[in-house]
């Protein structure tokens, strides 16, 4: 029942490029080899048919002679299928930059997020729980957009205005000085949003290789920066380029240096 309801999606999906140009063979085939790879039983096999069928449809992408979040869909779903969690990340994004409302994006790039291992920082990390809310009064906020950060300020502010009525009709002095307190959280938060909203955004890159180890510096000689090698499918923030190398920034903060080579680059 999953295999048919995949099948049925993924028709859904096709069907826009199709339509845009039913001539273009590479598409065609790339249909034809995303339908082997789920008719076929033995893994290999299928990977295989995965695997062309994704090779197909980023040649259909390079071409550049159908551009719609549909064929990029398409392209995450082959990869998806071919165990290249990676690249299949990249497409699903690509196609959000394109077209942000396809839910179907949205949701396979969720549920390829959810493939990778816990430890993994993802870029929704919410800010919402009180533990996020501590960690950015004492430093994380710097990690957070700026939407992130707003919402705090607004939660600050929502807190300080309930109890500052509270404090007025109960003449509590201790009311008055917490809803202070807020206030003043209030405004460190909405100042870091307005600053964090002026700063530069940062090009967002993909890891695409399996078990890339992210160093300390931009030498291979270097030490590993982190615990374990990163994964393919780890979204990072580019802060700096080196040519062959890149410092980037996971999504708790943590700094580290990665092969250029290693990571398929993102617009900002």
């Amino acid at each position: 029942m999953n295999r048919l309801l995949k099948t049925l999606l993924c028709i859904v999906a096709l069907s826009q490029s199709v339509w845009a140009n039913p001539s273009n063979k590479s598409l065609e085939q790339a249909i034809e080899a995303y339908n082997e790879g789920f008719a076929a039983v033995e893994r290999e096999q299928r990977l295989r048919h995965f695997r062309r069928a994704e090779l197909l449809f980023a040649q259909v992408a390079e071409a550049g002679e159908i551009e719609n979040a549909s064929l990029y869909v398409s392209l995450g779903n082959a990869a998806l299928g071919a165990q290249r969690i990676g690249p299949a990340i990249v497409a699903f994004r690509r196609a959000l930059a394109i077209d942000p409302s396809n839910r179907q994006a949205r949701q396979n790039l969720e549920h390829a997020r959810t493939l990778l291992p816990d430890w993994v920082p993802r870029p929704e990390a919410t800010a919402t729980s009180f533990g996020s809310l501590v960690g950015a009064l004492f430093g994380e906020s710097v990690a957070r957009s700026a939407d992130q950060i707003y919402l705090l300020a607004s939660i600050a502010f929502l807190a300080a205005a309930v109890l500052l009525a509270l404090a007025i009709r109960t003449d509590r002095k201790g009311l008055r000085n917490l809803a202070g307190v807020l206030a003043v959280i209030w405004i460190a938060f909405l100042g870091t949003a307005v600053w964090k909203s002026y700063q530069p955004t940062a090009a967002v890159a993909v890891v695409i290789l399996p078990d890339t180890t992210a160093r300390a510096a931009d030498s291979i000689n270097s030490p590993s920066r982190l615990p374990e090698p990163l994964p393919s499918g780890t979204e990072v923030q580019v802060m700096e380029d080196r040519s062959d190398w890149l410092r980037v920034r996971l999504f708790d903060g943590r700094d580290a240096w990665l092969p250029a080579s290693s990571v398929a680059r993102l617009a900002s």
